[in-house]
Formats: C-alpha cells, sequence, structure tokens
C-alpha cells in the first residue's frame, strides 16, 4: 500500500510535462532515426512496395506502358501471384495460432499458467486476433515484414479500466524501426515509430491547437529525403522509445524485492530491507510528433518492451545490409513475361487477317451485300451464282491463321517459372496430383 506522499511523486512524475529544450531535442532525435531507419532501410521499403504493387495487378513497367498506352496497343494482366500468397496464407489460417502459457515446473506453475492462460484466450478473443495475424502473415508473405501491435484502452466511454487489446498495422511500411535491432522480435530495439499521413483538415481537427507545419515534398530520384508535409498532407509519427532509468531495488526479509526508487527513507526504513543495490534499466515512454512539435505524450508504458511485434519473412545477411524478402520477390520476373507472351498471343490473334473466301466477282455479284457482312452474321447460308468463266468452281475458305506456338509455349515457361521459385507445384494449387499407389 503507498503513502499518499509516495502517491502524488509518482503521479506528478507520470504528469510531467517536457520544457521547450527538452520537447526540441525529442523531435529531432524523433525526425533523425526515422530518417537513418527510412535510409538504412530503403532498398528492401522499395522492393516491398514493388511487391505490393505487383499484388494489387499493377505488373508493367512504366516506360513500357507509357509506349504501350501511346500505340494503343494492349497489356493484358493475369495475376497468378495472389493464389500462391493465398495458399501459404490459408494454411495459417487453418493453424489457429494462439499465444500458449508453458509451466516450468509442476508445483504451482501448472495452476498460475492455466489462469494466464484463460486470460490471454480472452484478450486473443475480444481482439480478433487470429485477423491480425493473419494480416500480418499476408503482408509477411506478400512483401517480407508484416506488424502487429498490443494496445491498452478504456473497457468503456463511461469506464476507468483499461482492457489491453491484440491490434494489427494495416501498412507495414509505415512502421520504421531501429537500424541496431537484430532480434527477430526486435524487442532489442531502442525506439520503433509508427507514421501516417493525414489529409491537412483531419490533422487539424484532430490537433486544433497544433502549428503549421513546413512543406518538405520530396524530390525527384533516387536520393530523395524523406518527407514530413506536402501541400495537402501532413505526417505524424507514433514514435515509441526506452529511456535509460536507475532504479534502487532493496531485498526485503520476505525474500521479495521492490522498487524503492521513489519511497521517502521513512517509508523504506518501514520495509525491513536486507540489502539494496542500483539496477540500471529503462522504460518506455510514447509521444505523438509532427514535423515540428509534440501533439500529445510522453506516455509511460506499463512493460519493458516496445508493443510492436514485426513478422518477418526471408532474410540474407549481407556484408553491409540485411536483404530481406517475400514469397512472390522472385516469382515478379516470370509473372511480367508471362503477362507479356499471354498479351503477344492475343495481340497477335487479333491483328491476323481473319480467313477469307476465294471467289470471283461474278460469283457474289449479286448477293454482295450478303457476302460483304459474312464475317459480322450469324447466316445460316451464303448463296452464290456460278461463274461460266471458271466451271465446276465454287467459294473456297482459306485455312484459319495458326496460333503462335512459340509464344503459347514460352507463357507455360513463365508459369513454370513462378512455380518453381516458390516451391507451390499444381498439385497444391488445386490441380490433380499424378502420384499412383
Amino acid at each position: 500500500v503507498q503513502s499518499g506522499e509516495h502517491a502524488r511523486m509518482i503521479a506528478e512524475k507520470k504528469a510531467r510535462k517536457l520544457n521547450s529544450g527538452e520537447a526540441t531535442a525529442l523531435i529531432k532525435e524523433c525526425v533523425d532515426n526515422i530518417q537513418d531507419s527510412w535510409q538504412h532501410d530503403r532498398d528492401n521499403r522499395e522492393e516491398a512496395s514493388k511487391d505490393l504493387t505487383m499484388l494489387a495487378g499493377d505488373q508493367w513497367p512504366e516506360s513500357v506502358r507509357r509506349e504501350r498506352e501511346a500505340a494503343r496497343r494492349p497489356m493484358l494482366t493475369i495475376n497468378r501471384l495472389p493464389q500462391f500468397v493465398r495458399q501459404i496464407t490459408n494454411d495459417i489460417r487453418q493453424a489457429d495460432i494462439a499465444i500458449k502459457v508453458v509451466p516450468e515446473d509442476d508445483d504451482t506453475d501448472p495452476q498460475i499458467a492455466e489462469i494466464y492462460d484463460g486470460l490471454i484466450r480472452q484478450i486473443q478473443y475480444r481482439s480478433s486476433a487470429k485477423h491480425v495475424y493473419s494480416m500480418a502473415a499476408e503482408h509477411q508473405t506478400g512483401c517480407g515484414i508484416g506488424w502487429w501491435r498490443v494496445v491498452t484502452d478504456y473497457a468503456d466511454d463511461m469506464a476507468f479500466n483499461q482492457e489491453i487489446m491484440i491490434k494489427g498495422i494495416q501498412n507495414p511500411l509505415s512502421v520504421y524501426c531501429d537500424p541496431g535491432a537484430v532480434l527477430p522480435d526486435r524487442s532489442d530495439a531502442m525506439w520503433i515509430a509508427v507514421t501516417e499521413m493525414l489529409p491537412k483538415a483531419t490533422f487539424k481537427r484532430r490537433y486544433p491547437k497544433a502549428k503549421e507545419v513546413e512543406i518538405t515534398t520530396p524530390t525527384s530520384g533516387y536520393d530523395r529525403p524523406f518527407f514530413w508535409a506536402t501541400s495537402d498532407t501532413i505526417r505524424i509519427a507514433e514514435y515509441w522509445r526506452k529511456v535509460r532509468v536507475t532504479k534502487t531495488l532493496a531485498l526485503l526479509e520476505s525474500g521479495e524485492t521492490v522498487d524503492i526508487t521513489d519511497m521517502g527513507e521513512a517509508e523504506a526504513g518501514q520495509m525491513g530491507i536486507v540489502q539494496t543495490r542500483q539496477s540500471e534499466t529503462h522504460k518506455v515512454e510514447k509521444y505523438i510528433v509532427s514535423g515540428s512539435e509534440i501533439l500529445s505524450g510522453p506516455h509511460e508504458w506499463a512493460g519493458k518492451y516496445i508493443p510492436l511485434i514485426p513478422v518477418i519473412g526471408g532474410e540474407f545477411p549481407l556484408e553491409n545490409r540485411t536483404y530481406r524478402y517475400g514469397a512472390i520477390r522472385f516469382a515478379r520476373d516470370p509473372q511480367q513475361l508471362y503477362n507479356f507472351y499471354r498479351t503477344a498471343t492475343a495481340e497477335s490473334i487479333a491483328l491476323a487477317p481473319k480467313a477469307p473466301y476465294l471467289v470471283t466477282p461474278a460469283m457474289v455479284g449479286e448477293f454482295k451485300g450478303l457476302w460483304d457482312t459474312a464475317n459480322t452474321s450469324n447466316r445460316p447460308y451464303l448463296p452464290y451464282k456460278p461463274d461460266p468463266a471458271a466451271p465446276g468452281v465454287m467459294p473456297k475458305r482459306e485455312h484459319p491463321p495458326e496460333m503462335p506456338a512459340a509464344m503459347m509455349q514460352e507463357a507455360q515457361v513463365a508459369s513454370d517459372d513462378m512455380k518453381g521459385v516458390m516451391g507451390i507445384f499444381d498439385a497444391s494449387l488445386g490441380d490433380r496430383s499424378n502420384e499412383t499407389s
């Protein structure tokens, strides 16, 4: 039970606002960290953006698209990539992934683990966590990384109790992580930011007292800077960071370890302390930041980890960076080839002349109107008049144009390449397997 003075000190500490110098330093820290993360992970981000664009069906290179649109040539997109992604993510959905608490011994831990299991199961149920995990898996498979998060929110508009919830992050590329974090769950990250581009009207409505943000429209080119505002939108960042703190820990006569950092000497002296020591640790804070000011915060998080969890696909550690990829990364080129050959085949057939009739002018003379519309009208017969100059000869149709077999064969090769690079073949995509007993 905390004394009134102790409770007041804790409340004042949590309610403390940053002074102008601290706020300026925090904004610079946030902006610089996000810029560094963007610069460090830029190649992976650009490749991930191309992956998502390909999945959405935009699969023709821009230069080719402009050339074909100017020439009014067809561009067929037969998007086969989503079926490969669904083949992977549907298995994840059926697996019914959930958090499981495992006891360490057979004495009291099984009962405690069962209690935690029930609490966590309820949190996942109320949060529709199954859909959150599935969305993260879609991003993991599609572009190499997905994110989800743990949040707390009031149970009701009229309540003071807060509930733990699991929520998804719609855009995996909106998250910027500490480049120094290397663990698979990024629990060693010292900071993580989640950004969002808001229309100016929405920004002013959400933060009516916020000042204007300087426009930093990105320039063209590979080295364009990370931007915080355009003429129509403003970026805000949910900035999480770990702050190093020194705590005083006390070992009590009962064997319990407590934090007495904020306790007075009189209160600590009544607790039966056997031993004390200094502990170097950290706390987790959250801020809402625009490019020029702190919109909200600091808000101290109850846990010791930043509550943002990545779901990462494959990674290749290279000399000075890490190459990250999803399931479809290496199927992008076969998909583009497949579209090209199918388009070329359709274009070749469409441009080939229709099989004409070989006739003489005398045969169709008085029936010319019927013969001129033979390819547009479904007529049961076409009358003709025998030509005395060509006895025994009747109208004859030429053979129809042949299918471009080479293009069809190359389209099939491109289709097989897509299956090969992803390791998902016909039997996994719904076709009948050819194995026999």
